[in-house]
């Protein structure tokens, strides 16, 4: 006798939960690939674009710069001083300085003889009190007076006056000095010359 029995129908349920399964170990295995290869990518455009967008030069600050400048103050002897120019530009490292073109500095200024120095350049310091003067400087000290020379250095508190270079000069009585350097003090009172002077007087009359 033959026993002929129905063929049991393969787990098609287990078939498809390990089918499942399989998709999401792979699932998993290439999503976080993907994820870091576009990250690497992302980054990587990034680094491109920052590389090929070159920084701005930082722009340059144009010094400051006057036209007819006007610096007043007052000395220790009570006298004011007035200092003019036609331009005046501030020193970009140093902003208590200033460089002066056609600098004149009036000592004694509003009074009867003041004292007018003027040069070709200058710097003047205002907390320092000082001021410089290089470049066919002349000197009149407003008693017939005048000097040339090249240099001069004037405390504006004192008025004192320093030359640093060959002086020439000539009085109201034809009289005539050279030397290799001078200094004006007292109100311009006192000259002191300094440095093979030669001087020449022509007897009046």
């Amino acid at each position: 006798m033959i026993d002929i029995s129905p063929a049991t129908a393969p787990p098609v349920r287990m078939k498809n939960r390990n089918r499942h399964r399989k998709s999401a170990r792979v699932l998993r295995t290439v999503l976080p690939a993907v994820a870091v290869g576009m990250t690497v990518a992302i980054i990587g455009q990034g680094a491109i674009r920052a590389m090929a967008i070159k920084p701005a030069a930082p722009a340059s600050a144009a010094p400051l710069r006057m036209d007819n400048p006007r610096f007043t103050g007052t000395m220790k002897d009570g006298r004011a001083f007035l200092i003019t120019a036609a331009t005046a530009t501030r020193d970009p490292v140093n902003t208590d300085q200033v460089f002066l073109k056609g600098p004149e500095l009036t000592r004694g200024y509003g009074s009867d003889k003041p004292t007018h120095v003027v040069a070709k350049d200058g710097a003047y310091q205002e907390e320092k009190g000082s001021l410089l003067l290089t470049g066919d400087v002349k000197i009149n000290n407003g008693q017939g007076y005048q000097f040339a020379s090249q240099k001069a250095l004037i405390d504006t508190r004192t008025g004192d006056l320093v030359g640093g270079a060959a002086v020439e000069g000539a009085g109201p009585n034809n009289g005539s000095v050279r030397a290799d350097s001078y200094s004006v003090s007292d109100k311009g009172d006192r000259v002191l010359f300094k440095g093979r002077v030669r001087t020449r007087l022509t007897p009046q009359p």
